[in-house]
């Protein structure tokens, strides 16, 4: 069997006439469209990945000494994200640490969620998720905390985060800004 390279106009040559309300209405076929049984190949739609993931920050602008509070952080990307293994910081003398719990995106039943809460202030997190998708305003990780100080503002940050795609590649992200939160009485 010998293959030859074909051009567009020849190709197109060669195919049948199509009625005219057909032709309207079918993309046109290139070349390269054609699978080796000369069937159009059947193109998939992927969701945009344009520009880089959006994260931020979703809890109360203010919280009462004593009290438990949320803080979640979300994320929007048009990548699928795989995993994401990242540092949470912060002041152990400001806040105490209650839980942490995996967000929607990465909920018990679609991967692995670990974390390690340290005296200095530190929270690793490993999440990973086997079946990965797009995020919109997706919950990635929900910390309680309660706050030990009246009268202080309360930081929470970021430290570091690696987002990764379905094949382990680096997906970019916009910086996050931190969590703040005014301690009342």
């Amino acid at each position: 069997m010998e293959f030859t390279a074909l051009r567009e106009e020849d190709f197109v040559a060669q195919q049948p006439v199509k009625p005219a309300m057909a032709q309207a209405s079918a993309p046109p076929v290139s070349a390269a469209k054609v699978l080796a049984s000369g069937s159009p190949a059947v193109e998939t739609a992927i969701p945009s990945r344009t520009g880089p993931a959006q994260l931020r920050w979703d809890g109360p602008t203010s919280a009462r000494a004593g009290a438990s509070f949320n803080v979640a952080l979300r994320v929007t990307s048009g990548e699928h994200i795989r995993a994401a293994p990242m540092q949470v910081r912060f002041d152990p003398k400001v806040l105490e640490s209650v839980s942490v719990r995996p967000g929607r995106y990465f909920g018990a039943d679609k991967g692995s969620f670990g974390f390690r809460v340290n005296a200095d202030g530190s929270i690793f997190v490993g999440a990973s998720n086997q079946t990965p998708s797009p995020a919109a305003d997706a919950e990635f990780v929900v910390l309680t905390f309660k706050p030990i100080r009246p009268g202080v503002a309360a930081e929470i940050a970021v430290a570091s985060l690696n987002l990764q795609g379905a094949a382990g590649r680096t997906i970019a992200y916009n910086s996050i800004a931190s969590f703040r939160t005014n301690i009342t009485p």
